[in-house]
């Protein structure tokens, strides 16, 4: 009787061990923080302070100076990627890009090509003649044929899908323009928090620059509320304080 039960004990063991090797595993596979580079798809250069983000999780980094930035993601998570004057993309991080170790990311500039639309018009802004032309692209790719999974840059390089591909089914029109409206808030943010003013008004560069975009982004919904510039100096200026307050003395 206690030999049998010793078994049933040892096995029982046995099975516990496997789960928790099992369970470890999948974490493991699940999770992982990436690296990767925002480039123009034109010039090769790298895209300064671009938000990536990865839209399952709802959390958003900052490229540095060279492009370079690193995020959380699972397999099958949506990365939506904005920057100040380009067209805005999505990446599955599935199949060939999943398997990389660093991705390679491509955005196409705007080029402002509107009709009735005078881009030197002072009351526009220049997040707004980002937005007419990126709404534009949008409608029309909504009806236009689907394009290749492989589209993001003009090289051939990147591995993206673009909404209108995601519009094709009517399934995914919804997710497409959910897609769409959190992308131009995410695009919002970046016009009024950009680089330029934070550094205009902290006087911080390079990496403390894009730690202090990253950490103490607004939302949009604060932005809205706040219209002026004077009124994002002195979100800064309570940031600032609460940095310094936060940081660790030596």
């Amino acid at each position: 009787m206690v030999s049998c039960w010793n078994l049933y004990l040892y096995f029982m063991k046995k099975i516990l061990v496997l789960i928790l090797v099992f369970v470890i595993s999948t974490n493991l596979n699940a999770q992982k923080t990436v690296w990767g580079y925002l480039i123009d798809s034109a010039t090769n250069e790298p895209i300064e302070s671009a938000s990536i983000t990865n839209l399952k999780k709802r959390n958003t980094v900052i490229t540095n100076n060279k492009g370079l930035f690193k995020i959380e993601v699972n397999k099958n998570d949506i990365l939506s990627i904005i920057a100040v004057g380009y067209h805005f993309d999505t990446v599955l991080y599935n199949g060939l890009i999943a398997a990389s170790d660093t991705l390679h990311l491509y955005l196409v500039a705007l080029k402002h090509n509107l009709n009735n639309v005078t881009v030197q018009n002072s009351g526009f802004s220049q997040y707004s003649i980002d937005s007419l032309e990126r709404d534009r692209d949008f409608k029309e790719a909504m009806i236009s044929p689907p394009l290749k999974t492989v589209e993001l840059a003009n090289s051939g390089a990147g591995f993206g899908i673009s909404l209108n591909r995601l519009s094709k089914k009517e399934k995914n029109k919804r997710n497409a323009v959910q897609f769409f409206k959190e992308s131009e808030k995410e695009a919002y943010i970046d016009y009024r928090f950009s680089a330029a003013i934070v550094n205009k008004y902290s006087g911080l560069k390079n990496d403390d620059l894009q730690s202090f975009i990253q950490q103490y982004r607004p939302t949009y919904e604060w932005l809205r509320k706040h219209p002026k510039e004077e009124d994002v100096k002195y979100y800064i200026n309570e940031k600032l304080k609460e940095r310094k307050k936060n940081k660790p003395t030596s």
